[in-house]
């Protein structure tokens, strides 16, 4: 199902609703105190309920999760897992009358762990074809490349092809990895120097490295980005943007009977309201695919 052509063109309109966010007096303790409201006020549907399989009735579901990317999924102050998607996937397993369990691991091996079948569902990665191969996405949120300097860098906005010379950073595993080997091929084509590329093992230690002096900037998904400008707009400013790829819940493809009873479960919290409330409180409300499509026709190819 194709999203409107307007969505697909609000770059510019979603980053200003997120940079000013649709609950400012909010600080984040207050947004993890209304989504946990929120999730709590769910209740079960037993017709969605009688989509599982006998299998996880009784289990419930394990998501693996990298929780280092704020507002989307992280780990509070309490060390807590809350963000988007956690509270989504809690509220979908209330529907379901199960409970999810999350399983911290490194992004770079959520997909590795899902083909595996080491895991039921990924919370989550971007949507691209290639990851297709074995894994089936509920594309939940609208998605983007940024990056991400200090408020004080020289210039406030830059192309690929402006970053010859500099030091950026992206997390291990991620399409900022091909983005930036790409534009370093231009560099050296112009006859430009080579950027310094870093490699972290999470967006929060990319985000670090730029707070701290040791990069020139950051280059990775949209939402986070502009969360960390619009929580420290003294520090940080964006220098690059561009919305072009969705968010999914990874699930694997022999797990169709589970994929679908999750997609209704979610849908569930489409219609009811409950989604929107969560994308409101986490001030994402801009980046909502409430069709909740499989497989996007906005996947795109490099991931």
């Amino acid at each position: 199902m194709k999203r409107s052509l307007a969505i697909a063109l609000s770059a510019a309109a979603v980053l200003m609703g997120l940079t000013a966010c649709s609950n400012p007096e909010l600080d984040d303790t207050e947004q993890q105190s209304g989504s946990q409201d929120v999730v709590t006020a769910v209740e079960k549907d037993d017709e969605i309920a009688a989509m599982l399989p006998d299998s996880y009735k009784d289990k419930g579901f394990t998501a693996a999760i990298n929780a280092n990317i704020p507002p989307v999924k992280f780990v509070d102050d309490s060390g807590d897992i809350t963000g988007l998607n956690p509270e989504l996937l809690r509220a979908a397993a209330r529907v379901l009358g199960i409970e999810v369990s999350f399983k911290e691991v490194t992004f770079d091996a959520l997909v590795p762990g899902l083909e595996s079948k080491r895991y039921d569902v990924i919370a989550s990665v971007g949507d691209y074809v290639e990851r297709q191969t074995h894994i089936d996405f509920i594309d939940y949120l609208q998605n983007g490349t940024a990056i991400i300097a200090s408020a004080d860098f020289e210039k406030d906005q830059v192309e690929p092809a402006d970053l010859c010379g500099l030091s950026i950073g992206y997390t291990r595993g991620t399409s900022q990895q091909a983005n930036l080997e790409a534009a370093n091929k231009e560099c050296a084509a112009a006859g430009e120097p080579a950027i310094k590329i870093n490699a972290y093992q999470d967006g929060g230690a990319g985000v670090l490295s730029v707070k701290s002096g040791e990069a020139d900037g950051f280059w990775g998904d949209l939402p986070p980005m502009a969360y960390n400008v619009r929580t420290d707009s003294d520090m940080f400013k964006l220098i690059y943007t561009e919305q072009d790829s969705v968010v999914g819940i990874g699930i694997h493809k022999d797990n169709a009977e589970f994929r679908d009873a999750l997609r209704a479960a979610l849908l569930k919290l489409v219609d009811n309201g409950v989604y929107d409330k969560l994308l409101d409180q986490w001030g994402l409300a801009d980046f909502g695919v409430p069709t909740m499509d499989i497989n996007s026709e906005n996947s795109i190819g490099e991931g």
